[in-house]
């Protein structure tokens, strides 16, 4: 029996142990918290898997950064990782990223002055400052000082620490030691816990103005989620640096992720960074907000995970250029950003809302003796030191890090502070245990229920605000002139139901349309349940648009807001647009056939209720006779195809024949969207019928579900379809 053992993470990847020997294969976002527990500790050697990101999850799967932090400040020792020649330039750019920064800089187009706006830096020189170390060879600190790999040689075997490592192939390995020999294969994923079958909580209702923390621990506390935050204004929610699997928490605290599509990234650090890309990888499409350096160093650590063109990866999400010496508007919030010092450029910013304020340090030296000896030795402009110093404390709420110097502020100077600032100050970025007993500081609380409000005025501009949110998000409805919003309003009508409430019920005739402002919609069919629609969905359309009685009915299942046009009403907003037929197709479809074809198809039974109704717009049903060819090889790709009944052959390649069977996705998906020709021949062996969609209309599904269609084109590549 071997005396190796190799266990799961409970984070992700796989830990293989024997004797004083220990190694990591893969490593996800925060796995160091896993292995700060087990015997060994954290260990010092990696095995890096095949894939460098988890393209299902959205996040690295080498995240190798923490390990070296840990491994090199504390435990004064190097980061040893063992990969192939072809990995080792992407883990080795993503690392230099990560400590040392951009190589190169123009942030002074990001100030209208320029050099000369009052607190400008010298990001360059700060950042030198960090690395500086005398104890080491050139007095200061360099990659080849942290890190240490070893290169599987041509037969795919490597030794370390007397180990013989051997690639199989397929991520799978083999361990030789002596006489002892233990074989495994890691699987993308492995470890993770299930996402958790419970009952949906309840749709949380955020306050008007105030904030959400997802975590307020740091990146090596084992027992807190590491920081990270929403911020709310007017039922909107804007993301601060989310942590990883930030959009499964949100849904396990009830809260909307179609409520949030604004991103602040403050810089790039895993700890800051890693829930980023993978919130973007979700539903829909959201904006970034964050300098053009900031951006370009995130750009370049996950270019190189992804192995995406600089075209493709930005056009997963809409970039939203902050100037950081004016006020810029984001969901409706007057921000205000600034450089802080820390060892990679990094934002703090303040935000203004119906005449009240809060502000973010985000990570950042702040003790005043320190910045004014250094602005006395030349790092800092009397400018930049005076803007580092007069942190803003007269905010209504302040969420402020705490750490360990020198690239955080110690606990000990926020201590120092005035009682009425500790008043509506919160920590962050620290453990509960860290924080000295009676010095009037406190850890921001987590949890939607435990979420800070700033009270605010409500206005009457709210509903209305609220209004036009929802119709800018029916996806039909985008095609429509601004002057029909006016419109939309007049005929519109506001109603809430408290849950458990009766909205619909069923063979009543159809005589209202309804809209999800917020909370959820529990359809029923012979008091089974059959769908769940939340914010931004609508129902009851099928009864209008066809002119017959209820088909099902519906109940509120949680507080629930809708607007509500009378069937008169709506048949009167669509005259004169297209949209009437559309809403048809939309609700034959979603009646009849294509919800259950969607299950069929690993990916497409990923897409959300909100995005299969975009889908369902698109699908014309086509039927095929025996033998009939529904493209050929190389021809103009016109359609996108589902395959709903029978099979096709797909012909054409040096790879064998594939048969494509009800479920099967047809056709060139790319996050480029140009212009794509059949790389298959499509026969149909059997009368078979197919739902097709013109490809204009889903290039814009895939340009506004940009994850989905990431995740769509890798496993039709990997499958050989189209």
């Amino acid at each position: 029996m071997s005396e190796f053992l190799v266990q799961e993470l409970s984070r992700g990847g796989l830990l293989a142990e024997r004797g004083n020997f220990a190694l990591q294969v893969g490593a996800y976002p925060e796995t160091i918290k896993d292995t700060m527990t087990a015997k060994l500790g954290v260990p010092d050697l990696f095995l890096v898997p095949r894939e460098l990101f988890d393209h299902h999850l959205g996040i690295s799967a080498v995240e190798l950064e923490f390990p070296l932090y840990y491994n090199f400040y504390l435990k004064k020792r190097k980061l040893r990782f063992i990969c192939h020649r072809h990995q080792l330039r992407p883990i080795l750019r993503v690392l230099k990223e990560s400590l040392f920064g951009p190589t190169s800089l123009r942030h002074e187009l990001e100030y209208r002055q320029g050099v000369d706006a009052p607190g400008y830096p010298d990001l360059a020189k700060e950042m030198a400052f960090f690395k500086k170390d005398p104890t080491l060879p050139r007095g200061r600190l360099r990659l080849a000082d942290c890190v240490k790999p070893y290169l599987f040689d041509e037969n795919g075997q490597a030794e370390v620490d007397g180990v013989l490592v051997k690639d199989l192939g397929d991520d799978r390995y083999r361990l030789e030691s002596q006489d002892d020999a233990v074989e495994f294969r890691f699987q993308a994923g492995c470890g993770l816990a299930p996402p958790s079958r419970e009952d949906r909580p309840l749709e949380y209702r955020p306050p008007i103005f105030g904030v959400t923390l997802i975590g307020s621990g740091h990146g090596f506390d084992a027992r807190a989620k590491t920081s990270g935050f929403v911020l709310w204004f007017n039922g909107k929610g804007v993301l601060i640096d989310p942590p990883v699997h930030t959009t499964a928490w949100l849904k396990g605290q009830g809260i909307n992720p179609r409520s949030i599509e604004d991103i602040i990234l403050t810089h790039c650090h895993a700890d800051h960074d890693s829930g980023t890309l993978q919130k973007i990888l979700q539903e829909g499409r959201v904006r970034l907000h964050t300098s053009p350096t900031v951006l370009h160093s995130f750009a370049r650590k996950y270019r190189a995970l992804t192995g995406l063109t600089q075209g493709q990866f930005l056009s997963l999400f809409d970039f939203h250029p902050v100037m950081l010496d004016e006020s810029v508007n984001i969901a409706g919030a007057g921000f205000r950003f600034q450089y802080k010092f820390h060892p990679v450029p990094t934002l703090g910013f303040e935000t203004y809302f119906r005449g009240k304020s809060f502000a973010y340090s985000c990570d950042t030296l702040w003790d005043p003796e320190v910045l004014q000896k250094l602005a006395e030795e030349g790092l800092f402009s009397p400018s930049r030191a005076e803007d580092l110093i007069d942190f803003p404390w007269h905010h209504t709420l302040i969420l402020h890090e705490a750490g360990i110097p020198p690239i955080h502020t110690p606990v000990s100077v926020l201590a120092q502070l005035p009682a009425d600032v500790k008043e509506h100050l919160y920590l962050v970025h620290i453990s509960d245990s860290a924080i000295p007993e009676g010095s009037g500081l406190r850890l921001a609380p987590t949890g939607a229920a435990d979420s800070l409000s700033i009270p605010v005025p409500e206005t009457e501009l709210s509903l209305a605000q609220r209004s036009l949110d929802l119709l800018a998000h029916i996806d039909l409805f985008r095609q429509l002139y601004v002057d029909k919003a006016a419109e939309f309003l007049r005929f519109a009508k506001y109603r809430s139901y408290e849950p458990g409430e009766q909205v619909i019920q069923s063979g009543q005739p159809g005589n209202d349309f309804y809209m999800i402002l917020s909370g959820e919609a529990e359809i029923r069919r012979q008091g089974v349940t059959f769908r769940i629609l939340s914010r931004y969905e609508y129902f009851g359309e099928f009864a209008v648009v066809e002119d017959s009685p209820r088909m099902a009915d519906v109940f509120a299942k949680s507080k629930l807001e809708v607007l509500i046009m009378s069937r008169y009403d709506f048949l009167c907003f669509l005259r004169g647009t297209p949209l009437l037929p559309l809403f048809r197709r939309v609700a034959r479809n979603r009646l009849y056939f294509a919800e259950d074809l969607v299950q069929l198809n690993p990916r497409l039974n990923e897409l959300t209720s909100y995005q299969r109704s975009q889908l369902m717009s698109m699908l014309h049903p086509r039927k095929l006779e025996s033998g009939e060819i529904l493209y050929e090889r190389g021809s103009l790709l016109t359609h996108y195809y589902i395959v709903a009944e029978g099979c096709l052959l797909l012909q054409g390649l040096e790879k064998p024949v594939v048969t494509a069977t009800p479920g099967v996705f047809l056709g060139q998906v790319s996050l480029d969207l140009d212009a794509s020709y059949h790389i298959r021949t499509a026969v149909a062996e059997v009368k078979s019928r197919v739902l097709e969609a013109p490809a204009q209309g889903m290039q814009e599904f895939f340009r506004q579900n940009p994850g989905f269609t990431f995740r769509l084109g890798r496993h039709a590549a990997d499958n050989h379809y189209c």
